[in-house]
């Protein structure tokens, strides 16, 4: 049976924004002397800000950083950034026509709801989903499963009856531990080990593909998912 809720991740799935981020982060740290380089800088979109600031934070031996006033600083330039350039990735907005009519749809995502906000307004995409789970409603940020199992809650359904579309080793922990099933969306990754079980689609184009995958028959044949199994 296809699922009554497809829920999303933010970044990474829906829009493209690790480079607006790495730029936020580098722009920010310069601030402090800091030249963090490219690679540095993008782990933070495996990881929430805090974490990811505060491990920065430990390594140089500085205990008593104002965070809270670097995070801010970072968040503010990152919605410059969004509001400036949004992208999302090719496939959004026709997935999400799709399955009106179909399925439940909404966003579960580690980043802030401003963010989400500024780029679904700016794409047209602001009155898209039926549910928004951002880092303010949750206590635990993924891998922990809240994010999922309140979303699912506001839906009104199981969590057996959702797919979730993630695109990291943490998104996808997240999802599956809430019980959900989980759809890896690669656009820049590559297939590997962080599938796991998953099945895995280089992306959300052609959508007919992805829509058969989920159990709507009227979908073509295309982007055929590939499991970790081959």
């Amino acid at each position: 049976m296809p699922p009554l809720a497809v829920l999303f991740d933010f970044d990474g799935v829906i829009a493209d924004t690790e480079n607006h981020h790495v730029a936020a982060w580098q722009r920010t740290l310069a601030a402090l002397g800091w030249m963090v380089p490219d690679a540095i800088a993008a782990r933070a979109a495996e990881v929430d800000d805090r974490e990811f600031l505060r491990t920065l934070f430990a390594e140089a031996g500085i205990e008593d950083a104002d965070l809270e006033g670097w995070l801010g600083r970072k968040a503010a330039l990152t919605r410059v950034l969004l509001r400036n350039s949004p992208r999302v990735y090719a496939g959004v907005h026709e997935l999400i026509g799709r399955l009106k009519g179909r399925a439940k749809t909404g966003v579960v995502t580690g980043t802030s709801r401003e963010n989400v906000e500024v780029v679904l307004e700016s794409a047209g995409l602001a009155d898209a989903f039926d549910v928004i789970v951002s880092k303010e409603d949750v206590q635990s940020a993924k891998p922990d499963p809240e994010g999922y199992a309140l979303a699912v809650r506001q839906l009104g359904i199981k969590p057996t009856q959702a797919a979730a579309f993630e695109d990291s080793p943490s998104g996808l922990a997240s999802a599956r531990e809430a019980g959900l099933t989980c759809l890896a969306i690669g656009h820049r990754r590559e297939f590997g080990p962080w599938v796991g079980d998953s099945v895995y689609f280089t992306g959300l184009e052609p959508v007919a593909g992805i829509l058969r995958f989920l159990g709507w028959e009227d979908g073509a044949s295309g982007n055929k998912g590939r499991s970790s199994a081959g």
